[in-house]
């Protein structure tokens, strides 16, 4: 199953390290599914990604947003009942072969990152403007030292 998982910028170098354990992050739900009125699975996965890439800069307080897309084993993930539809637990480490992608904000956006994470609500519609750039696997480690 496929789970945008929230992470800060300086942190994107331990997902590919074999012993990160996130502990929650975005699916495609069957509670999510349900509600939707669109049935376009790619256009649910963006949305999906731009719940986790804003919870990097409410819930962890990073100054940009980035996300890590894993594959994880359906075990593995619980719907949370109560918060967002897209919402899950996880459990277990994640393996690096199990990492996908991952999508981060440009590094001219952390001004805005560093505003909405203090709970500037313009600064995080300025960030929900932008376009998450797209990073492949080979590419993460580098990301973390930008």
């Amino acid at each position: 199953m496929r789970v945008y998982v929230p992470i800060a910028v300086e942190d994107l170098g331990h997902c590919l390290s074999g012993t990160w354990e996130p502990r929650s992050g975005y699916a495609l739900t069957p509670t999510l599914l349900d509600i939707s009125a669109s049935d376009d699975d790619e256009l649910l996965a963006e949305q999906v990604r731009d719940a986790a890439a804003a919870d990097a800069v409410l819930e962890l307080g990073a100054s940009r947003r980035a996300v890590v897309a894993v594959d994880y084993p359906r075990a593995d993930v619980q719907q949370v009942v109560g918060e967002h539809p897209a919402a899950v637990t996880l459990t277990g480490r994640v393996r690096a072969d199990a990492v996908a992608c991952a999508f981060v904000d440009e590094p001219e956006a952390e001004v805005d990152g560093r505003e909405a994470a203090k709970g500037d609500r313009d600064a995080l519609a300025r960030l929900e403007e932008r376009d998450l750039l797209w990073y492949d696997v080979s590419e993460i480690g580098d990301l973390a030292t930008s």
